[in-house]
């Protein structure tokens, strides 16, 4: 759990403004994709939790992706302003304009976090991988 909220926290308070120059793509990219792909990665973690209840980790990347991607649809229909007004303010960034490339970002975000934990934490740990 702590993992995941580091990387809340990373995301929204990193100061991106200090090493990317304003309008270039570096800057264009982190404002549009980064938090997809960051939040993807420490979704499909917070979904490993259930690990009694989502068995392998095919089940919980797709669980994970298709939250995420029925989320981002409901940006059609429910835009930012609208959700805004009705949020509270630290759930902000995770709405805002449907964006079909974010559905792109948030795929490789939940493939990384897959790929780490059937390579890096099923070998540290040692635990049994299906």
């Amino acid at each position: 759990m702590a993992l995941l909220f580091f990387l809340y926290l990373f995301a929204i308070d990193f100061p991106f403004y200090e090493f990317l120059e304003p309008q270039s793509v570096g800057w264009r990219l982190w404002t549009n994709y980064a938090n997809d792909l960051i939040f993807a990665f420490a979704f499909y973690f917070f979904l490993c939790l259930g690990e009694r209840w989502l068995k392998t980790w095919q089940v919980r990347a797709g669980l994970a992706f298709a939250i995420l991607t029925l989320l981002e649809f409901a940006q059609l229909l429910y835009p930012a302003p609208f959700i805004e007004a009705l949020i509270m303010s630290p759930l902000r960034p995770l709405f805002g304009n449907f964006n079909p490339f974010d559905i792109s970002a948030q795929f490789i975000g939940i493939g990384l976090a897959a790929l780490i934990e059937r390579w890096i934490f099923a070998k540290m740990f040692k635990y049994r991988q299906l």
